[in-house]
């Protein structure tokens, strides 16, 4: 997961690896159309690195946050086949609200070989639609975009890539940021029945 950072400051997000697990109902239509829903918890998030060096020390600043979501994709699709190997693709809006997740963050300086932590802090998220110095937030719970997915079915073994990119600025008012969540992953599903 990377955000897309479109505010006009210098640092750099970088892509975080993240996690999904969830449920899915596979519901055909015919051979060809169906519809996928599914409920699932999303680890996304970002890091921000930063290096820099000064008379003979240098100072790496590593700053990580990692969001936990609770998303409902709800996707139609079309697959295409034999019986046992299927190439399908499937598309739709996702929904998610943010439960849970830590900022985390970590200043090291070196010199002369020898290393010193000056920060190792871990802090839970604070969810809100407004930061302020007296109430510090630091994203919106609520966020919606798009999965665009495909892949090859296997029997009822789903292997695939998907996009996801988000459609909500998560960055709180008054934050002078615009932050978008965007996914990109692989995915394996097990479908229970009959999905002829």
């Amino acid at each position: 997961n990377k955000p897309d950072d479109r505010s006009n400051l210098t640092d750099e997000t970088k892509m975080l690896f993240g996690y999904q697990a969830g449920v899915v109902l596979d519901y055909s239509f015919n051979k060809v159309l169906f519809f996928q829903p599914s409920l699932q918890v999303n680890s996304k998030g970002s890091k921000i690195e930063e290096t820099f060096t000064l008379g003979g020390s240098t100072t790496k600043t590593t700053i990580k946050a990692n969001p936990l979501y609770v998303e409902m994709p709800l996707l139609l699709g079309v697959r295409f086949g034999l019986e046992n190997l299927k190439i399908y693709g499937m598309a739709g809006p996702y929904l998610a609200y943010g439960i849970a997740g830590k900022n985390t963050a970590k200043v090291e300086t070196t010199s002369g070989g020898t290393t010193t932590i000056l920060l190792d802090s871990s802090d839970p998220i604070k969810w809100g639609n407004e930061t302020s110095l007296s109430n510090p937030v630091n994203l919106r719970r609520f966020d919606m975009g798009l999965t665009v997915s495909a892949g090859v079915e296997l029997r009822n073994m789903q292997l695939g890539v998907y996009y996801s990119p988000g459609f909500v600025n998560i960055s709180p008012d008054n934050s002078g940021r615009e932050l978008f969540n965007t996914n990109v992953g692989i995915s394996a599903t097990l479908l229970f029945g009959d999905n002829d």
